[in-house]
């Protein structure tokens, strides 16, 4: 009995929240959609984690010091959750909601996840690929007749090996009225219109390019007949029991949603046109969803493991070096052989953290409304649970989010 009100309670939140911005019909095309059971895709095969014991109580003693230490000196405002060998051991919140007011952060607070919301439209696409309903070896073709740019694949918008034209750069030049919020739709019309130069031939080098994300986005949604907003709602967010995570609106705020502020003065951070586009940005989430997301994909009853190993898969070899990039998400081998998979994530003064150590099921998850490039700089996180050096991380800046003003190009090869 309390499962089948959990269910209904699940529901009912979700109607709430799967309303989204969208023009166009809806037409089913035969995708089945996951059971709406959190606990379900929830990973149980896990070691059992005595917070008693006096190693762990020490860890968590040590994690104390460092992010107290990282509110005092480097300004950090924000929420961690970091889970050892699938044991959650640490789950704090630092600071405010909304600066201006005073208003404390609480678990329910969402942050901007900016690229790690890469990770989710990726899973969309793979969602897909089980049920047969796409290849990755599609040529976009397939989805956008006479598409200006040939010979590119799924598999490219996911591994960035498109060389496609990166929109936040080519927007600035075609979107002329920068008081109006830009599409995914906008951004492919501006493709066909404009065409504006491609970066390279296809598969020839990775170049990391939200451009890619936006395209997949729109595949997404010829290919299930669903809004993508309604189908990330309906098919992962309800699914998976993330009852505060969901897709911005530019035009319509939340309360849950906390605010982007930068500098030592906490000044609020502005949306610009492109806070339009979703699937390279724009999912809000708490840090508590974002384990959820962990737990399902380590459970093997979401995306099953071998469609799943696909994205944890490297993709790019023209450049030697344990880093890399798989299907929607980044990749550091480790000296001993096992592998970090994480994404991070750099959008309106808002840092984010998805570092996962999959051999053992160890999750460190950090969300940040204050921007500090000290954020990605985690490496005595890691020091702290596995011992000096034993785990080594990138320190990664986000940099893949800065706005165009910027020199996009070089900064994007600077994350891999």
């Amino acid at each position: 009995m309390k499962k089948l009100f959990l269910t209904l309670y699940i529901l009912l939140c979700g109607l709430c929240l799967t309303y989204c911005q969208h023009n166009g019909n809806r037409t089913p095309t035969g995708f089945i959609q996951p059971e709406v059971n959190p606990a379900l895709y929830q990973n149980h095969d896990k070691e059992k984690i005595n917070l008693q014991d006096t190693d762990i109580v020490k860890k968590i003693h040590a994690l104390d010091c460092y992010f107290e230490d990282k509110v005092k000196l480097n300004g950090f405002n924000g929420s961690v959750l970091i889970s050892y060998k699938g044991t959650p051991i640490f789950e704090r919140y630092y600071g405010y909601k909304n600066y201006a007011t005073q208003e404390r952060l609480t678990p329910r607070s969402s942050f901007q996840i900016a690229s790690t919301s890469k990770t989710f439209t990726a899973g969309a696409i793979m969602l897909l690929l089980q049920q047969n309903m796409l290849s990755l070896d599609d040529t976009l073709e397939k989805y956008f007749p006479g598409f200006p740019y040939k010979g590119i694949t799924i598999r490219m918008l996911l591994n960035h090996r498109s060389g496609l034209p990166n929109y936040l750069n080519f927007s600035e030049e075609y979107w002329k009225n920068k008081k109006l919020f830009m599409s995914n739709e906008d951004v492919l019309k501006m493709m066909y219109k404009f065409k504006p130069k491609a970066l390279n031939a296809p598969d020839t080098h990775f170049r990391y390019n939200n451009t890619n994300f936006v395209l997949l986005t729109l595949i997404v949604e010829k290919v299930s007949g669903v809004p993508f907003c309604d189908f990330m709602h309906q098919n992962i967010f309800i699914p998976l029991g993330m009852l505060d995570t969901w897709y911005y609106d530019p035009l319509s705020t939340r309360p849950s949603a906390t605010k982007g502020y930068k500098g030592s003065r906490w000044l609020e951070d502005e949306i610009v046109y492109t806070d339009g586009v979703m699937g390279d940005k724009g999912i809000y989430s708490t840090v508590q969803d974002l384990y959820k997301w962990d737990q399902a994909l380590y459970s093997g009853k979401f995306i099953r493991s071998e469609i799943l190993g696909l994205a944890f898969t490297p993709q790019s070899f023209e450049k030697a070096g344990n880093k890399n990039y798989g299907l929607g998400w980044r990749m550091n081998d480790q000296p001993d052989g096992t592998r970090l998979i994480y994404h991070n994530g750099w959008w309106h003064s808002y840092n984010s953290v998805f570092n996962r150590k999959i051999s053992d099921k160890t999750t460190v998850i950090i969300l940040s409304n204050h921007y500090s490039q000290s954020v990605y700089k985690i490496q005595a996180v890691w020091d702290i649970l596995y011992g000096d050096g034993i785990v080594s991380t990138t320190e990664d800046d986000g940099s893949s989010e800065t706005t165009k003003k910027l020199n996009s190009d070089s900064l994007l090869e600077m994350q891999k």
